[in-house]
């Protein structure tokens, strides 16, 4: 898995197009991850189950990245402090496919490096293999998508601080400059 957040890259050009739950798909490329810590703490040594399937991501994940964006464009604070101007779409099918989209981002990206992969559950229960770690081992196949993803993400704030015209200070200490490029780049913008 690139770090958690560094997800947002592989979602980046999609949400210069969406005119709203662009929340949603942020979240959701995320969300995955949530089990990893409660795997741990149920005492599994997998790191990765239903939530990085396909199944799982059009289904758990998506249901829990739409409450968690119901929970972030509900909370007023919220909203001032990042400056959401995104919204909601009230089609619950149109949100849980963007909501899906992000999940299976997420679990494509990490089957790609990751050893063990619950990627056909429930169909099958074996762990695939990604193809990153047949060609390389899992370290290397780590290290390289990690490189991968902050080179990207180096591009992103690049483009982004030339089109705001603003310092990369004043991007990495403003919530709301750093949300807008992050969740919220409109294409007419940045």
């Amino acid at each position: 898995m690139p770090v958690t957040v560094l997800h947002f890259v592989y979602v980046w050009p999609i949400l210069r197009r969406l005119n709203d739950n662009r929340l949603v798909l942020v979240i959701g490329c995320m969300i995955p991850d949530l089990e990893i810590p409660l795997l741990a703490l149920m005492g599994y040594t997998i790191p990765r189950g239903i939530a990085h399937s396909i199944i799982g991501a059009l289904t758990i994940d998506s249901f829990i990245t739409l409450v968690i964006a119901k929970l972030f464009y509900s909370i007023k604070k919220v909203k001032e402090i990042l400056g959401i101007n995104d919204r909601l779409n009230t089609s619950l099918f149109y949100s849980w496919m963007i909501a899906s989209i992000g999940a299976l981002t997420h679990v494509s990206i990490d089957y790609l490096h990751h050893t063990y992969n619950p990627i056909l559950w429930p169909f099958s229960y074996e762990y695939i293999e990604g193809p990153l770690t047949t060609l390389l081992d899992y370290t290397n196949a780590t290290i390289m998508l990690h490189v991968i993803s902050l080179a990207i993400l180096i591009m992103i704030i690049a483009y982004s601080l030339t089109r705001l015209k603003v310092s990369l200070w004043k991007l990495l200490s403003s919530p709301k400059l750093l949300y807008r490029v992050i969740v919220e780049p409109d294409s007419r913008i940045l």
